[in-house]
């Protein structure tokens, strides 16, 4: 049994007569019943700070972010030394990841298209200095080049590997897939990445000479390298040495198509960008 202050609300026994609280007298107040203790809250866990949530959440992504790194150097490390073992011993069949030959040609094409389009703007400032006159037939003629080079450059080049990759599947029974056979073609060509190179350098000094030797070089490596796969590939019903001949001959008579069609283009490029010159000139003189 129990009283309750009315003043304080401090909980007395019944027979306190005044409150030893706040002194209100208490002889007039009801007795009641004694309320149950109130149940004691469950500890809870400490809560984990900001701070400590914060620096693990940055600690993560930093881990993250070296192991991302680790990785990325690692799979450059194993494609230099692909690269390397490819200009040591070429003919040296060694594994590899199926990305690592596209990889090679696309760096391949992109140095030969920068070498090219290099040149090209030397050989257009050299000339627009001699003949100032015809700088705007020059810079025109020079833009339509340089298109024509990528264009070729690309379209020649999937043009032959995909004529010799679908020989050596129909006469030869290859069991190369087609990423397969571009690394096989890229680790017997990776010369070309080092003479395209050079290519753009020789570019830069405006050499044509040079030019001229490093082109023909890389042509010579890439012919190479697609007579080299054929030749280890055994062909069915037809000697190897002719499947590898009429196969050369079929990538010549592209090759040749498709610069004859580059060089009509661009002499029909120069005889239109003349013809309106001239036009001009004659229109400017009346």
């Amino acid at each position: 049994m129990m009283k309750e202050c009315p003043n304080c609300h401090a909980e007395m026994g019944a027979n306190v007569n005044f409150c030893t609280n706040c002194g209100t007298d208490l002889r007039q107040v009801a007795v009641s019943e004694e309320k149950p203790a109130p149940a004691a809250p469950e500890p809870k866990a400490a809560p984990v700070q900001e701070a400590e949530v914060k620096a693990e959440s940055q600690a993560s992504g930093q881990a993250k972010n070296v192991l991302s790194s680790g990785q990325a150097k690692n799979v450059l490390s194993t494609y230099w030394q692909w690269l390397l073992h490819a200009w040591k011993k070429p003919a040296e069949a060694v594994a590899a990841e199926k990305w690592y030959g596209l990889t090679t040609l696309i760096l391949e094409d992109l140095l030969f298209i920068l070498a090219g389009l290099t040149g090209m703007n030397k050989l257009a400032s050299s000339l627009i200095t001699k003949y100032p006159y015809f700088s705007s037939v020059i810079t025109e003629l020079k833009s339509s080049f340089s298109s024509y080079v990528i264009i070729s450059v690309v379209l020649g080049q999937v043009v032959v590997l995909a004529i010799n990759y679908f020989a050596m599947k129909r006469f030869a029974k290859s069991e190369f897939d087609f990423l397969g056979y571009l690394n096989r073609y890229a680790h017997l060509s990776a010369y070309s990445l080092i003479l395209n190179v050079l290519f753009w350098l020789f570019a830069l000094t405006g050499s044509l000479v040079l030019q001229e030797i490093a082109l023909g070089m890389t042509a010579v490596v890439g012919f190479l390298a697609l007579i080299y796969v054929l030749l280890e590939e055994k062909a069915e019903k037809i000697d190897q040495m002719q499947f590898a001949l009429v196969i050369s001959i079929i990538v010549l008579i592209i090759v040749m198509i498709v610069v004859n069609m580059f060089f009509k283009e661009f002499v029909s490029k120069i005889a239109s960008v003349t013809n309106q010159e001239i036009n001009s000139l004659l229109g400017n003189s009346y």
